[in-house]
C-alpha cells in the first residue's frame, strides 16, 4: 500500500530438515550415499530434542508407506541450504531395513 512502510530482516532465516538415502556398498570402498528424500521440518534451537526424537520415526515411516526394499538407510536432522538440499548434520540414524521392519536397531 501506498505510504506505509515494511521492515524487511535482511538475515535469513536458517532451516532444518529430515534427509533420507540408501547406502549402497555400505562399508565398501565405493561406499555412496543415494538422496531418496528430503522434508523441511520446524526447529527450535532452545528444544533440538524435540524435533530431533522424531527422525527415526519418520524415516520409518517413509520407508514403510514409500515401500523400500530391503538395504541400509540413513536418515539425518540437518541444516538445509538455500536450494533445500541438505548440508551439515545434526543428529543420524542408521537403519538396517528388510523391506517391511527394522532389522537390527543401530545405537545412537
Amino acid at each position: 500500500m501506498a505510504g506505509q512502510l515494511s521492515w524487511v530482516d535482511g538475515e535469513q532465516r536458517e532451516r532444518y530438515g529430515f534427509s533420507l538415502c540408501r547406502v549402497v556398498d555400505p562399508g565398501g570402498t565405493d561406499e555412496r550415499y543415494d538422496l531418496l528424500g528430503v522434508i523441511e521440518v520446524p526447529f527450535d534451537q532452545r528444544h533440538p530434542e524435540r524435533v530431533a526424537d522424531q527422525l527415526q520415526p519418520w524415516a520409518i515411516a517413509t520407508l514403510r508407506a514409500a515401500g523400500y526394499g530391503f538395504g541400509h538407510y540413513l536418515a539425518e536432522l540437518t541444516g538445509l541450504d538455500e536450494d533445500g538440499e541438505p548440508w551439515h548434520h545434526i543428529r543420524n540414524a542408521h537403519i538396517n531395513w528388510s523391506g517391511t521392519t527394522v532389522l537390527v536397531p543401530a545405537p545412537d
